[in-house]
């Protein structure tokens, strides 16, 4: 997720994992021990781009059907939070009303409006739930504190507390990029 977050196209990442892992002399048990090698071939694809590259040719109708479903499933939400039907209802309004003809600016609306839904979740969650993801991303992270850096462990656990709290409220990703 971070490197999607960063714009690094899917096969680079591919690319580079497969390079990390052919050198590895010991066991593999974390991505970040791809990082390095995947930003070496980012910066080798850098240089050799010479035009932006093209997203993936859907049609509008399987764009809206995306939405659609993805709509209908925030609209789900309702049952676990019914005092905040009006604005789950709202955001899966938004969803559905999204302009298919530009995946780029849906892209970047389907963001803002999970941000808005990750706050929605975040004050109507029990207190305990809450805290039970925070437990879950504690122990996800704990092998990983001495090797990271402050800020990679604080980008790190914030996308995985959201990942954790929409997971646990059946509530997908939005965004395009799971359309493929």
């Amino acid at each position: 997720e971070t490197w999607k977050d960063q714009g690094v196209p899917l096969e680079i990442v591919l690319k580079g994992m497969d390079r990390a892992f052919s050198k590895a002399k010991r066991k593999i048990s974390s991505l970040a021990y791809c990082a390095n090698a995947i930003a070496a071939v980012t910066e080798e694809q850098k240089e050799l781009r010479t035009e932006e590259p093209s997203p993936p040719e859907f049609s509008a109708e399987e764009v809206q059907r995306y939405l659609d479903r993805l709509a209908d499933e925030v609209r789900g939400l309702t049952k676990h939070f019914p005092d905040f039907t009006e604005q789950i209802e709202r955001i899966g309004d938004t969803i559905r009303g999204q302009d298919t003809s530009n995946l780029r600016s849906g892209e970047t609306a389907l963001s803002a409006l999970e941000e808005k839904l990750i706050a929605i979740m975040r004050i109507a969650a029990e207190d305990e739930a809450l805290i039970e993801v925070q437990r879950e991303v504690e122990g996800s992270l704990a092998p990983f504190r001495s090797k990271m850096t402050v800020e990679q462990l604080a980008m790190l656990e914030q996308q995985l507390s959201k990942r954790k709290l929409m997971e646990r409220y059946g509530v997908p990703r939005l965004s395009l990029f799971y359309l493929i």
